[in-house]
This record gives C-alpha cells, sequence and structure tokens, in this order.
C-alpha cells in the first residue's frame, strides 16, 4: 500500500507541477495580449507553441510575413525627378495631368517583393499578393496625390460621381498596354522584366499588362472613396486580371455586387465582361459587326473563363452601370438578329449562286442547240430558261434587300455601340 501510495503522491506532485507551469503560460498569453492592447505590440503566436500547433503556425506566419516584408521597408529620399504627363480623352473631350516621379522611388518599388509564400490556400495567397501591391507607403504621397487631381479634374468639369468612375477608368486604359511584356511571358522568358508592378512602376514606366494596371486603378478608384475589388481569372488559358467597382447588386456581374472595369485598353465599358484577343491578350467589348459580304476578316475572340473575387473594400457605388445595362440589352438583341439574318442571308446567296449554276447550264446547252441548227429543241427549252431566269432576279432583288437591311441594322448596332463605349 505505501508503494501504491508513494506512486499516487509521486503523480499527483508531477501534476502540481505541470499544473504550475501551465498557469505561467497562461499569464504570459496574459501579459502579451495586455502589451498588444496598451502598445500596439504584434503578438507572434508562433513563440507559445504550448497553446498551438507550431507546424501549423509556420504556414500562416510566413505568408504574412512575406506579404509584410514590403510594408515595413523604408521610402528612401525623393531624389532623381522625372516629369511626366498623361493626356487621354473622356467622353469626347481632351484631359491632361502633369505629376512628378523619382528614379530613387522606382528602384525603392522596382526591389520590392513581388509574390508570398505559399499560404493556407491559393486563394489567401492571391489575396495577400494583391494586397502587397495596393497597400500605400508612409511619406509616398504619389497615388493619393494623382487621386486629387483628377477629382479636382472632374469639379472642374462638372463630372458626377459616376462620371468620375469612367474618368479614371480611361486614365488608366489609355496607359499603353505592354505588349512586349506580354510576349516575353508567353514564349516562357522571365526575370525582372517580367515582373508584376506597383502603381508607381506602371505611372514611371508608363506602360503595364492587365495586373499592373488594375493595381493602379484599384488604389485610386479606393482612394477616392469607391467600393473597390479585383475579379481575377486564375485558369492559364485566360490568365487575366480586372477591377470591380462597387455598384447596385442587381446589376453587377457574377452576383458580386461589383461592375467589371476593364484597364487594358479603351473602348471597354463598365459592367461589360470582355472578350480577349488571343493574339495580344488584351481584352475588348468594342467588337464592331462588319457590313453583310464584306471582305474584312472576322477577327476571333474568346470569351473569360473562371473567376475569382477578391481583395473587396466597400465604399460609394457606380449607378451609371443602368443606363449601360439599357444599352447592352439593345446591342444584344440587335445582335441576335444579326446573326439571324447573316444565316439566312448566306443560304439565300448559295440558292441563288445554285440558280446560277442551273442558268449558266441551260445557256450551254441552247448555244450548242443553236449552233447545231437544232431550233424545235432549242425552242423548247427556252421557256424553262426564262422561268428559271425570272425566279433567279426576283430571288436577287429579295436578297438584296435584305442585305441592305441588315447593313442599315449594323450600322445601327455599330451606333450604339460606339455611344456607349466611346
Amino acid at each position: 500500500m505505501r508503494y501504491n501510495r508513494g506512486m499516487e503522491e509521486e503523480r499527483i506532485i508531477y501534476t502540481k507541477k505541470k499544473r504550475g507551469w501551465f498557469l505561467v503560460t497562461l499569464k504570459l498569453v496574459f501579459l502579451a495580449v495586455l502589451l498588444v492592447a496598451l502598445y500596439g505590440v504584434a503578438y507572434q503566436p508562433v513563440l507559445l507553441p504550448v497553446l498551438k500547433n507550431i507546424e501549423e503556425l509556420a504556414v500562416g506566419t510566413d505568408t504574412v510575413q512575406e506579404a509584410d516584408n514590403a510594408t515595413q521597408a523604408q521610402l528612401p529620399a525623393p531624389s532623381g525627378e522625372k516629369a511626366v504627363s498623361f493626356d487621354w480623352k473622356y467622353r469626347g473631350k481632351k484631359y491632361s495631368l502633369g505629376t512628378k516621379l523619382y528614379d530613387s522611388y522606382y528602384q525603392f518599388y522596382s526591389a520590392l517583393p513581388t509574390g508570398v509564400a505559399e499560404g493556407p490556400s491559393e486563394r489567401e495567397q492571391r489575396t495577400l499578393g494583391n494586397q502587397m501591391f495596393v497597400t500605400l507607403f508612409d511619406g509616398d504621397d504619389t497615388v493619393p496625390a494623382l487621386a486629387r487631381s483628377l477629382q479636382a479634374l472632374g469639379a472642374e468639369n462638372k463630372l458626377d460621381e459616376n462620371q468620375m468612375v469612367e474618368l479614371v477608368t480611361a486614365f488608366v486604359q489609355t496607359i499603353p498596354y505592354d505588349q512586349e511584356k506580354l510576349d516575353r511571358r508567353t514564349s516562357g522568358l522571365d526575370g525582372a522584366t517580367e515582373k508584376i508592378l506597383y502603381p508607381y512602376e506602371v505611372l514611371y514606366q508608363e506602360t503595364g499588362v492587365c495586373q499592373d494596371k488594375s493595381h493602379l486603378a484599384y488604389a485610386l478608384l479606393r482612394e477616392l472613396g469607391y467600393g473597390v475589388a479585383f475579379f481575377l481569372f486564375p485558369d492559364p488559358r485566360d490568365n487575366h486580371m480586372a477591377v470591380g467597382v462597387k455598384c447596385p447588386l442587381q446589376y453587377s456581374n457574377y452576383d458580386s455586387g461589383y461592375c467589371f472595369l476593364e484597364t487594358t485598353s479603351l473602348g471597354n465599358r463598365i459592367g461589360v465582361v470582355p472578350d480577349l484577343i488571343p493574339q495580344s491578350r488584351i481584352a475588348t467589348s468594342d467588337i464592331a459587326i462588319a457590313s453583310f459580304a464584306s471582305d474584312q476578316p472576322e477577327t476571333e475572340y474568346e470569351p473569360l473563363g473562371r473567376v475569382e473575387i477578391l481583395n473587396t473594400v466597400e465604399g460609394k457605388e457606380y449607378t451609371g452601370i443602368i443606363q449601360t445595362i439599357s444599352m447592352e440589352r439593345e446591342l444584344a438583341s440587335l445582335k441576335k438578329t444579326l446573326n439571324t439574318q447573316s444565316s439566312r442571308l448566306t443560304a439565300l446567296n448559295a440558292d441563288i449562286a445554285g440558280e446560277q449554276a442551273e442558268l449558266d447550264a441551260l445557256e450551254k446547252k441552247l448555244k450548242s442547240l443553236s449552233k447545231d441548227e437544232r431550233y424545235d429543241e432549242y425552242n423548247d427549252l427556252v421557256p424553262k430558261y426564262n422561268k428559271k431566269l425570272s425566279a433567279m432576279k426576283k430571288d436577287i432583288k429579295a436578297y438584296n434587300a435584305d442585305v441592305a437591311a441588315y447593313n442599315r441594322m449594323a450600322d445601327r448596332y455599330n451606333t450604339v455601340k460606339n455611344t456607349l463605349y466611346r
């Protein structure tokens, strides 16, 4: 019994020691939380493995730390001044804006991280990566100052809240698309020339691809108080990014509460999801319809696929989408009718070509009969020839009238389209 009781007493003493350490650990946790509350000290849970699993914490902490490296970097003193001016059109009017940039700032942004370590999920990794590019640095007022200048231009020209979004959109869309960068990336080349750009780099280089320019548009609109998001199309076939601007849910894209805003080129209306031009990978909604039987070759377009909506920020709504939807519906109706008419005209054209072939054969036979002086057979065949000729002329007249109607409808489509995407 003494032996068993000794074991029992020893076990109790050991348990008390463990509880003592546990209380110490809890006190440390409480102290750490208190420091955060009082002084804003960053609490690193990986330092307290007693309470959490070290391996699980390491993944999440490394991912956040990688993204935080950029925000912890110190902006250098401004040097190497560069004057940059931007010219663009909005609603038929010319706008111009100038700003001062610095080579020292540009070199600073060029050296910042462009990716994050693997996170718990691809979605979280992409979200952290996006956030890294649109986080502002203390001391760099470039993007806020540019937003204020754009707002001043809007006030000077009596633009409303919706038109301000469109003005910013046109500004970013006008910045040239970096086709050479995309070609190098598509060819499998990599390195500094293919890096994802921060908004400052886009302004300094005065060029960028979809992701680069989306970072700039997102940062500017957020600075102006609008709700924004990123629309990411991660599938390799798409490899595309755009911005979403807060808009009424019933008019939004993908039922997200955000309207699609394409940055790669002019002619893309907010709220209209564009197609990609395969060769250039530029997205466009500005697709003209040529006149029927035109020699102009039709361009092939690729629709965008799976989308992820990331980094959503609440803010002011863009309601200009309501008018856009009305015009879009007219365009969709016209396009549907034009497609139906095009198929019909193609079939009619084939029928007339068949009639012409029959007439050519009859004409050849008539010439042969005339040459052989077989006049009775010739005269018997003439009524058949004339009947077919009369029918073909009637079909041609109807065909030409349908072609004229098609072309008028195509002109209307292109007029509405030009109004929508001007």
